[in-house]
């Protein structure tokens, strides 16, 4: 059966990327709309998912590089306590193109996988540049609109603040799958 990322879903995809509440993720979930899904346990507290994507409408992008297309994978670490998650994006190829790290509140475990509360900030390294953080403005915004506080606002800058330095320095940050 072939599955069709269609433009409607797009359209809700993008309206729900105004400003809202904390998102809940669930590994169970996944990040991806159109992948086929998977989690290995490491131990109780710790899990790779990877999420291979299907045939899609169109390919996405995040900053000018396709981070998702027929045949892509995504790579993320789970671990429970972290105020991250880190997925690598690889291509068919299985050619690494970024790395996106999402800032949340400490990662959970739950019945069949984790979950976390997505704080606003990202940091985002398009594979051989320097990694930047994203969406500062909507971490202000969260903040005036009241979905969270000053104190996690300035929480999240500092993880996203040593992620940045940390994907500069330690290339085993990514050493993972």
């Amino acid at each position: 059966m072939e599955t069709i990322l269609t433009e409607v879903t797009r359209v809700c995809y993008d309206e729900c990327m105004s400003l809202h509440p904390p998102k809940h993720i669930s590994s169970i979930e996944g990040l991806g709309l159109n992948t086929v899904k998977q989690l290995e346990f490491k131990n109780d507290n710790n899990a790779i998912g990877t999420e291979v994507w299907g045939k899609l409408e169109k390919s996405w992008s995040e900053s000018g590089t396709i981070i998702a297309d027929e045949g892509y994978n995504w790579v993320t670490q789970w671990e429970v306590g972290r105020p991250y998650i880190i997925t690598k994006f690889l291509d068919e190829n299985g050619e690494l193109v970024g790395v996106y790290c999402d800032i949340s509140r400490p990662v959970e475990r739950i019945q069949g996988g984790f979950t976390f509360d997505d704080l606003y900030l990202d940091v985002w390294m398009v594979s051989g540049q320097e990694p930047v953080i994203l969406d500062e403005d909507e971490l202000k915004e969260a903040v005036e609109a009241g979905y969270i506080t000053q104190a996690e606002a300035d929480q999240a800058m500092q993880v996203a603040l040593a992620l940045v330095d940390e994907l500069k320095t330690r290339a085993e940050i990514l050493e993972f799958s």
